[in-house]
């Protein structure tokens, strides 16, 4: 979705005390989001790229319902009811929107040790929080460990074939071989770690999808992966978005965040030992789903290139460093 979009087919089916301005503000790679301002209030715009279906957001925004009722340490997005009475507004084709209040802060800084830390009891927070979750309708997401039936049309060979797409995805046939074969590795894995505790999770709380202030989480952000999945691949999203090539730091900062978590949940033996297992599927998760968007057209090659690095390079750290991890978090 470009910058040329005409927002008013979205803000015009809202009551703005004021007239509404646009200011640009960094989207994710799944939607576009816009900060509105309307007089003194503030608001954030968020348009669907991923789908046009009015159910997943209905869902997530159930969930935000439920959430802001609940005394939590942090804020979540609280959508916006249009003119019509509903929070999920749509364009004349069908593109799908809502609005929500705005959240004060800054985005958490990865660099941080403190955010790290933070960013962990957050998540423990949040699984807290969610366990009681029971919305009316079930999860439309599947969970990380049915892997092989979400991504069935997407098989080793059709995910490898998208090399020739591109020199730049050419130079990463070997990267994208090493992904599938990870993935054989895991299907018997998947079998054990769907015996694991299973939860609603918010299933992808990253840097991106926090807010700080005054050195506090102050907001989490963006439920429209929330799922039904085992309760530890919450922590997994989050310590997976702590490996970053070149940095040595790794294993300390994890447990960093393992240290918040575990100030508010204590995860079972069972699920510290298939945590490494539980993070490589995170990271191939996030492979496929950027391979379809890719066929889809919804993307260019940069950005698929730069998952494929991102996912490889993190299977390979995990790999590399699965016994000193463990080490960590038992310790």
């Amino acid at each position: 979705m470009k910058d040329n979009i005409d927002f008013a087919l979205f803000l015009d089916q809202y009551s703005f005390i004021d007239d509404w301005h646009i200011e640009h503000k960094e989207s994710g790679m799944n939607n576009t989001t816009r900060m509105v301002t309307a007089g003194t209030e503030r608001f954030v715009l968020r348009i669907y790229n991923n789908h046009k279906d009015n159910d997943i957001v209905a869902l997530e925004h159930e969930l935000l319902a439920w959430l802001n009722t609940k005394a939590l340490p942090f804020q979540v997005p609280l959508p916006i009811r249009n003119v019509f009475g509903s929070t999920v507004t749509k364009a004349e084709d069908g593109t799908i929107a809502s609005l929500f209040r705005f959240i004060v802060g800054d985005r958490t800084d990865a660099e941080e040790n403190h955010h790290v830390y933070l960013l962990g009891r957050a998540a423990g927070e949040l699984t807290l929080a969610l366990k009681d979750a029971q919305p009316s309708k079930p999860p439309i997401y599947s969970p990380y460990y049915l892997l092989e039936e979400t991504y069935a049309a997407l098989d080793e060979e059709s995910f490898v074939a998208l090399s020739e797409r591109s020199d730049e995805l050419t130079a990463r046939r070997n990267r994208m071989i090493a992904l599938m074969d990870e993935r054989q590795k895991l299907k018997p894995l998947s079998k054990r770690i769907a015996e694991l505790p299973k939860q609603w999770i918010h299933g992808d709380l990253v840097f991106n999808n926090t807010i700080v202030r005054n050195e506090r989480i102050a907001g989490v952000l963006d439920f429209e992966f929330c799922t039904v999945d085992v309760r530890a691949m919450e922590l997994a999203v989050t310590a997976v978005d702590m490996i970053r090539p070149g940095r040595e730091d790794v294993l300390e900062r994890i447990k960093l965040l393992f240290a918040g978590y575990s100030e508010i949940i204590k995860l079972s033996a069972r699920e510290l030992e298939l945590l490494p297992a539980i993070m490589k599927l995170r990271l191939l998760d996030v492979a496929l789903h950027f391979a379809i968007r890719f066929k889809d057209g919804l993307d260019a090659d940069d950005v698929l290139c730069g998952i494929i690095d991102q996912s490889a390079y993190g299977c390979e750290w995990v790999e590399r460093n699965c016994n000193e991890l463990l080490h960590q978090l038992q310790s």
